[in-house]
């Protein structure tokens, strides 16, 4: 017989997930680098916008997510909708992108919507939001 147990997705540690507004792969992050450089006021994800430069994630955030004493993942649209589907999560239905969420055991709960990222202008003001996100769910 063996001693083997399955794990409980309430065993698990939180998990910090930010969804980008945009497509995987290398062509589509190219053609989303250019779209940044060329006409950033119509680029569709907030997100990619603060967070990265033309190509890199930018080191001040970079530096901020490893801090953090959370496991960080990034998720294009449809890796997250395949991770993720409404029909097992009900805080993914009709959500708009981008958005950051923290998992907890077995649920998601979003911290930012892309309302909220839409108003930051910056790294700074990205790293303040998520630190009063998870405080105000941690309380």
């Amino acid at each position: 017989m063996s001693d083997f147990r399955a794990p409980n997705m309430a065993d698990r540690p939180d998990r910090l997930i930010m969804v980008y507004n945009a497509n995987a792969g290398w062509t589509s992050a190219l053609l989303d680098a250019a779209h940044k450089l060329v006409r950033p006021e119509t680029y569709q994800c907030s997100l990619c916008m603060i967070s990265y430069g033309a190509v890199l994630m930018r080191r001040p955030w970079r530096e901020y997510l490893r801090s953090l004493p959370m496991q960080t993942d990034f998720y294009h649209r449809q890796d997250f909708a395949d991770a993720y589907p409404a029909r097992c999560f009900p805080a993914v239905k009709g959500l708009d992108l981008p958005a950051i969420l923290i998992e907890t055991g077995s649920e998601l709960h979003l911290l930012l919507n892309s309302e909220n990222l839409d108003r930051l202008s910056d790294v700074d003001s990205l790293i303040a939001a998520v630190d009063q996100a998870l405080d105000r769910f941690r309380t």
